[in-house]
């Protein structure tokens, strides 16, 4: 009677084993979001703009002296100018060029609930310009109010150039893309936002794009002045998310948890009270959601963007769709295993084999 039961036992495991095989690629399935339109919309703008900035380029000029084989590689700045203010990371800057991004984007702000005529504050240096331009194609699609804010100052292979730093990108945009979104606070960016550690020569650069593109330059007297300014405007205009691009210093503050700041989106925090503390802490004080883009490489690989970028860009792989369980799959494999326990142990005959092999220990 043992090895019977042992025997059937057998044959239900497999039973279960080989349902299991047969549909287990069927347990997880792809479901596209209902948004996926706008995120590819926001594609296809940001794709367009980076084309009208390598027009731009193009007509003046400007061309890189790093020798990058991506799509867009002329969204890459020079290696060092006199406007650089720290070190990057070349291979961060390629995978940024993707135009995938703006996808992200339109996904992350979905996930925090942000809906057409919302207001989002964006707070951006010169060190991902790609990335601006796709977060930018992602709110213009959406429809969504903006308050921009940016910074002049760029790490290596940013908008570094003399005569493409980001606020001509912006006005390029704007004359010729029809961008509907304009920075109301440009700063120098670098030391406490004010420009400090840089070169005269640098400082006359941005003075001159800050004069040729008709902005109005804020030097901030302190770090701590600069994010209660930016923090007032944006809170009057009552924001609904902050989104965060590359390493302001009004934004990720001058405090020692500044570099601790976590990647992407969140609505939690653990807040330090020092008074430095920047931009990110304070809207998540007032409950403002914050979307952090400035590792650039780790939210590539959460969401299946290309991290080798070569002359195109690979499709990526879990950013225009979500896994879900597949209930009936499930399901129908636990049918059939217990459909299969019915059939080779009637209720009667299998209790009382199980009684008769505890009897015999």
């Amino acid at each position: 009677m043992g090895k019977s039961l042992n025997t059937r036992l057998f044959v239900v495991f497999c039973i279960f084993l080989a349902g299991f095989m047969l549909t287990n690629h069927k347990f997880i399935r792809n479901r596209s979001f209902y948004y996926s339109r706008s995120m590819h919309k926001a594609v296809e703008l940001s794709q367009a703009w980076f084309d009208i900035i390598a027009r731009e380029k193009g007509k003046r000029g400007i061309i890189s002296d790093v020798n990058s084989k991506v799509l867009n590689n002329h969204m890459i700045g020079d290696d060092y100018t006199y406007i650089t203010t720290t070190l990057g990371s070349l291979s961060s800057k390629e995978i940024s060029t993707n135009p995938d991004f703006a996808a992200l984007i339109v996904r992350l702000l979905k996930e925090a609930g942000i809906e057409p005529g919302d207001k989002v504050g964006l707070i951006m240096s010169g060190s991902f310009p790609a990335l601006a331009v796709s977060s930018l194609a992602a709110l213009q699609v959406m429809g969504l109010e903006t308050v921009l804010m940016s910074s002049l100052g760029a790490s290596t292979y940013g908008a570094n150039q003399e005569m493409a730093t980001w606020i001509d990108i912006e006005s390029w945009l704007s004359q010729y893309g029809g961008l509907k979104y304009r920075s109301v606070v440009v700063t120098l960016g670098a030391e406490n936002d004010a420009g400090e550690g840089l070169s005269d020569e640098g400082l006359s650069i941005m003075r001159n794009a800050i004069s040729r593109n008709q902005y109005n330059l804020y030097i901030p007297g302190s770090l701590e002045e600069s994010i209660r300014h930016k923090f007032d405007i944006f809170s009057s205009a009552g924001i609904d998310i902050l989104i965060n691009i590359g390493g302001n210093q009004s934004a990720l503050g001058g405090c020692t948890h500044a570099s601790g700041l976590p990647n992407g989106l969140y609505k939690d925090l653990v807040l330090c009270n020092d008074p430095d503390r920047g931009l990110i802490q304070e809207m998540i004080a007032k409950d403002v959601p914050v979307i952090n883009l400035l590792n650039i490489k780790d939210l590539a690989s959460n969401y299946g963007i290309d991290l080798l970028p070569g002359v195109t860009y690979s499709g990526s792989t879990k950013l225009f769709i979500e896994q879900e369980v597949n209930k009936n799959a499930v399901l129908i494999t636990l049918l059939v295993g217990i459909l299969s326990i019915i059939i080779l142990f009637p209720l009667k005959n299998f209790f009382r084999e199980t009684v008769n092999n505890a009897n015999k220990f």
